[in-house]
This record gives structure tokens, C-alpha cells and sequence, in this order.
């Protein structure tokens, strides 16, 4: 059996490329179709997986113990595409570490991913690759800051005079920003069309859909995203990345929630989008009004489902009638599979050629202003606290599915309790949900290890405190029934490698007084993109982020030195973002004038004796050319990241003075 899988089959947002050691893998996939749990539990008497649904559904399948205090089961033939899933340690809910990790169901939670056979349209393939960018804006909404994903085509930035049509695109409940990027390997659709010449140039953005008010109990709409995205998504994007304006060059689409997002946006905004695609859409109603309405219709509408998602397919095909009638351009898919990830992937691919087809016409003038909005502080410090690469703005909500009196979603989103609350004092209060767990604890990486045992205060909630903890970074584990697991709810990063493999692990935050450069503030956000490489050593693509001070996609003549700051082998790519909050450090001292505006290429060490920048990289940003124009921060090794941010701050400061 062969087990090289296309890259984008095992990458994770943690970690592109983990570390494999020689034990065995949580998860191992191979091209067959055969998987592989496994889990070290040696205290436990039985271990399960299941699934929350679709294809891996939620019945438990029984782990066997190995003798060896592990616990396996092979599977031939699992069922193809994206899963997520739960381990079950003596019946109790756990997520394990060493597994790889998205967000769904409004949690972080374990995912793996199955080869489906022929589909090799979401791989990455040997063709040019576009770029990623995270960028940050203001909600005018509910006054929070808010990151989306703008992906834009392999070479736009070696023309910044050309401009592009955009595609405005939705995630579905309980996930958010990021999973079109790691779930819906959105990048490498669009990079494998534009290369084989089947869809059009374009810019994706993708960006979180909760506008949650404080205060509001929001009814399956959540708070209101129409107003954000007219009012300041758009607004943003046209400002900082280069788009056409006007509704022939706009479409907007999304995913279940996402789509009935989408479809009430186009409905009440007909002047401003040329397309609708609504991919396993929960909410018609809008959609029927746009048939219905003698307002201006869409160009193209565009409805998918799986064959498994009946109701949804009979309500499309309903309206798919009368769109005909009115004489609307209207184009209907059904996809093997239930309300899952390998459903909307190809729901992607079938729309995005549909998309800005019709002639170029004028580009509006003008564009809606962006307006500089000053947050509350109380507000960015939240944020600064839990800020993790799975989720930007943190939403302590679950979903509870209902429906009106004429069959329209009416779901409504309880709170959650945070896992790790700080207090004042710099003592830490620990909550965990663990219903049938014998015994809960938590252990703090300090210099010197704290461990602490959680107490049922009532059936399955257990909760604790530890005090008399120093300012800074803190990483946890929680301990279930003498098994390690990931709180879905608490910030996670990634570990490194400490002898025991690849791993990810939370942490928490207690804000320094006297060092705030951590911290979001009010102040002009550069941009983090994320870059592709080739990697010379295997052969194989490596993953790079790339920081831009503020203002750098407007100053088209200006030239940066470049500062390359690396992760050791066994950390990850991505930890100097929200582990190290190294972009809003650079953000705050380029502002206070105490940082020369540069370049930070933040990628994982390799094998190499001297770090070099990638080619595309060198490529794709406007470098100062010379030696002198190029360093390398360098960190110790094995000190905690409250130190290394200490460290980064100084080198950022002294660097090309």
C-alpha cells in the first residue's frame, strides 16, 4: 500500500508539515483508502472514535488494545474526504494532541482526511501558486476586530496596476475564516482552474461571518453580516487589495449558513452582485425572492447539495423552476456525499467558471470609504488574550438547531463558559466539560511544572484555579483520566517536538503591564501572507509567512529590508504569529517609530546550516537588494515564549538601525 499523500492531504492549520517521528501516527491514512487510529492510553479500558456526522457518523467504532498500553484499529475502505471526528477515552469525549486539527462545530477539533479517487482537483500540484493573505479590519457592527483570508492569483503583485474581479465567499455554522483555507483547500482549486485556464483571474476573500451584539440573542443570523460586509468588508478590500469595482465584477457566495448569508445580502443588494452561489443552502427564502422579485436578477445563480441533503435538493429544484420562469440564468449540482467539506470543494470548482464571464464593461469610479474606526480597548485586550491561528475572534457559542413555523432555520447560539478565565490576581480559573471523567487535571510548563486536579463541582463540570502565576505566556495541558487532551475551547498552539513527537497544546495569557508590545491597540495592522515554496532538501512544497508593515500594498515604489525569523525543526511555520503575536508587536513598534518599517519572512528551520530566503519570496515582495539589507533573528533555545517575545522586541528594535 502506498502512503505518499498529496501534500494538501496532510497538511493541518497547526502544522503544514509536522515532524513524523517513528512512533505510530494518531491517524494514518493510506492512497487505498485504509486508515489507522491509534492512541497511547494505558490506564484506559476502552478507546473509541467516532465521527459528528455524514459518512463517519457519530456510532463509536471500539479501538483494540496492542498490549503495549496502546489502543488500534485498521479500517479498509473508509469512506472518502474530510472528516471530523472525536476520540472517546472510557466513554469520555478527548482531542488528541498529536492528531491534526481545524475548527468546526465551533470548536477545535480532530480532523483527518481520506484520498477520494479522481479527485485530485483540491491537490497541490506543480503549477504557479497565488497567495494568502490575512488582513484585519474593524467591525462597525459589533465594534470587534475582525481577520479575513484574501486569496489573490500568482502574479499580481508583479503588476500592481491590474485589477481583478472578486468573489466574496462564506463558511458554514460553527466554523469560521479559516476553513475554506485548511477544510476547502480553496487556494489550490483556484490555483490548479487559473492554471489550466478554466475559470477567470480572481480574488477570493473569505472572511468570519458572526457579527455577534452583546447583548443579542441572534436567531440563526448572527448579529448582522450584511451591514459588515456593505459597510466595512467591502469597503476594506477595495482600499487595500486591487479589485474592480461595481456589480459586474462582485459575486458572493457560501456554505449552508454562509449561503443563506449570501443570499440575503444579494437579494437586498442587487445592484452590487453579479452572482449568487448557494452551496447546500439552509435558508431558500431569500432566493425565492430574487426570482420572484422585478428588482434586477443575478447573472448566474448557482445551487449544489449532496445526494444524501433530499429536503435541501427538493427545495432547490423547486426554485430552480421559477428562477427558469423569470428567466434567470440558474445552474443546479448534486454531489455524492451529506452536508460535508468534499461537497462544497466541488461546489467551488463548478461555480468559480460560471463567475465574470459576461464582456468587460466601465468600473464604478468610486469606492465605498473605509472608515478608520477606533475599538474599544477592553475589547482589543480580549481579543490579544485568545487570538489563536484556528480562530482570530474568539465565539464561546454552540449551536441549537430549530426551525420557524414555516420550516425556516431559527437556530439559536448559547454560550459557552471559557476553559481558562484570568483573574486580576494572576490566579487562572479552569473549567472543563468531561461527563463519566474520573479524575480531571491541569498542568502549567512553567520553569517549574505545575500540576493540579480539577474538581466535579457538579455532574460533569469540573472546574479549579491556580494562583500566583507570573505575566505572560502560559502553556497547559489538560489531563483526562490520565490521558492528555486538547480544550476545544482554549487557544491552541503548537508544542514542538520535546521527544515525544509533533503535538499540539493550549496556553492562556496574562497581559504583561509594563511590556504591551503583545498586544492588539489602535494602530495601522500590517498584513501576514502565506507563501508556498519549493523545498530543495525533499522535494517537497514548504509553507512560509510573510509580514508587510501597514501601507505596503500602497506604496508601490518602496523597498524594505528583510528580516527572517525561523521556528526550530520541531515547531511549527506558524508559531511566531499568535504564540510569539509577532505581527502586532512589529505593528505597535513600527507606529511608536521605535521599528524600521521591514520585510519578516517567519519559516520553519530546515537541515541547513545558514537560513536562506525562498526564491518566491524574493520574487514576490520588494526587497532591498545586498546582504546588508537581510538578517536573521535568532532565539534561545528552549526558553519559554514569554522570553522570546522579550528577545524578538529587542532584535526588532536594533535591527537595521
Amino acid at each position: 500500500m502506498g502512503t505518499e499523500l498529496n501534500q494538501a492531504l496532510v497538511q493541518q492549520a497547526l502544522s503544514f508539515a509536522p515532524e513524523i517521528t517513528e512512533e505510530r501516527q494518531a491517524v494514518k491514512v493510506w492512497e487505498d483508502g485504509t486508515v489507522e487510529f491509534y492512541l497511547y492510553a494505558p490506564t484506559a479500558e476502552t478507546v473509541e472514535v467516532a465521527g459528528v456526522g455524514g459518512y463517519f457518523d457519530a456510532a463509536p467504532l471500539a479501538l483494540l488494545p496492542d498490549g503495549n498500553g496502546g489502543f488500534y484499529r485498521k479500517i479498509e475502505n473508509f469512506p472518502r474526504g474530510m472528516h471530523y471526528y472525536h476520540w472517546f477515552v472510557d466513554g469520555v469525549k478527548l482531542f488528541h494532541p498529536k492528531a491534526g486539527f481545524s475548527y468546526g462545530c465551533f470548536e477545535t477539533i480532530n480532523t483527518f482526511e481520506v484520498p477520494e479517487r479522481g479527485a485530485e482537483f483540491y491537490y497541490l500540484k506543480e503549477v504557479p501558486h497565488g497567495t494568502v493573505h490575512l488582513a484585519k479590519y474593524a467591525s462597525g457592527v459589533n465594534g470587534h476586530l475582525k481577520e479575513c483570508y484574501v486569496y489573490t492569483p500568482y502574479g499580481s503583485q508583479k503588476d500592481p496596476s491590474r485589477r481583478y474581479p472578486v468573489l466574496y465567499l462564506q463558511h458554514g455554522v460553527g466554523e469560521n475564516e479559516t476553513g475554506w483555507i485548511w477544510q476547502g483547500k480553496l487556494n489550490y482549486i483556484m490555483d490548479n482552474l487559473i492554471a489550466e485556464h478554466k475559470c477567470r483571474e480572481m480574488i477570493v476573500v473569505m472572511s468570519c461571518d458572526y457579527a455577534f451584539i452583546e447583548g443579542e440573542e441572534a436567531v440563526f443570523f448572527p448579529g448582522d453580516f450584511d451591514r459588515e460586509l456593505m459597510e466595512d468588508l467591502i469597503p476594506y478590500v477595495e482600499t487595500h487589495f486591487p479589485v474592480k469595482r461595481g456589480r459586474n465584477y462582485r459575486a458572493l457566495a457560501g456554505l449552508s449558513l454562509g449561503s443563506a448569508l449570501a443570499a440575503r445580502s444579494v437579494c437586498r443588494h442587487r445592484d452590487k452582485f453579479s452572482a449568487l452561489g448557494m452551496f447546500s443552502g439552509v435558508s431558500l427564502y431569500d432566493a425565492e425572492r430574487i426570482c420572484t422579485d422585478e428588482a434586477e436578477k443575478p447573472d448566474v445563480v448557482f445551487f449544489s447539495c449532496g445526494s444524501r441533503e433530499e429536503e435541501i435538493s427538493r427545495g432547490i429544484e423547486d426554485i430552480c423552476k421559477k428562477m427558469r420562469e423569470s428567466e434567470t440564468l440558474c445552474v443546479k449540482k448534486v454531489y455524492e456525499g451529506y452536508h460535508e467539506w468534499h461537497v462544497w470543494r466541488k461546489s467551488l470548482r463548478d461555480f468559480v467558471p460560471l463567475l465574470f464571464c459576461g464582456a468587460e464593461t466601465v468600473e464604478e469610479t468610486a469606492s465605498a470609504c473605509c472608515m478608520e474606526r477606533r475599538l474599544d480597548e477592553k475589547q482589543l485586550s480580549v481579543q490579544s488574550m485568545e487570538e489563536q491561528m484556528l480562530f482570530f475572534d474568539p465565539v464561546h457559542r454552540q449551536i441549537r438547531f430549530e426551525t420557524d413555523a414555516q420550516g425556516r432555520p431559527a437556530g439559536k447560539y448559547p454560550k459557552t463558559i471559557p476553559g481558562v478565565k484570568v483573574c486580576s490576581d494572576g490566579t487562572a480559573e479552569f473549567y472543563l466539560e468531561a461527563p463519566g471523567a474520573a479524575r480531571v487535571d491541569v498542568r502549567l510548563k512553567e520553569k517549574h511544572e505545575i500540576l493540579a486536579a480539577l474538581t466535579e463541582q457538579q455532574p460533569g463540570i469540573w472546574r479549579g484555579k491556580i494562583g500566583g502565576l507570573s505575566a505572560g505566556y502560559h502553556e497547559v495541558h489538560f489531563i483526562v483520566n490520565g490521558v492528555e487532551t486538547i480544550h476545544p475551547e482554549v487557544p491552541a498552539g503548537y508544542a514542538g517536538y520535546n521527544g515525544q513527537g509533533s503535538f499540539a497544546c493550549n496556553y492562556f495569557e496574562i497581559p504583561e503591564p509594563e511590556f504591551c508590545y503583545p498586544q492588539l491597540a489602535n494602530v495601522p495592522h500590517g498584513m501576514l501572507h502565506m507563501e508556498w515554496y519549493r523545498e530543495e532538501e525533499n522535494g517537497g512544497y514548504r509553507l512560509c509567512y510573510v509580514y508587510t508593515p501597514a501601507g505596503y500594498e500602497k506604496h508601490a515604489k518602496q523597498r524594505y529590508p528583510v528580516l527572517i525569523v525561523e521556528s526550530f525543526r520541531w515547531e511549527s511555520e506558524c508559531v511566531w504569529i499568535h504564540q510569539g503575536k509577532i505581527a502586532n508587536m512589529a505593528d505597535r513598534l513600527i507606529a511608536e517609530g521605535k521599528m524600521t518599517e521591514m520585510i519578516l519572512v517567519m519559516q520553519k528551520c530546515s537541515k541547513r546550516k545558514e537560513a536562506r530566503i525562498p526564491e518566491e519570496i524574493i520574487q514576490k515582495y520588494r526587497l532591498i537588494p545586498g546582504e546588508e539589507h537581510r538578517a536573521m533573528i535568532k532565539v534561545q533555545d528552549g526558553s519559554d515564549w514569554t522570553s522570546r517575545r522579550h528577545q524578538l522586541a529587542e532584535q526588532l528594535k536594533n535591527s537595521f538601525r
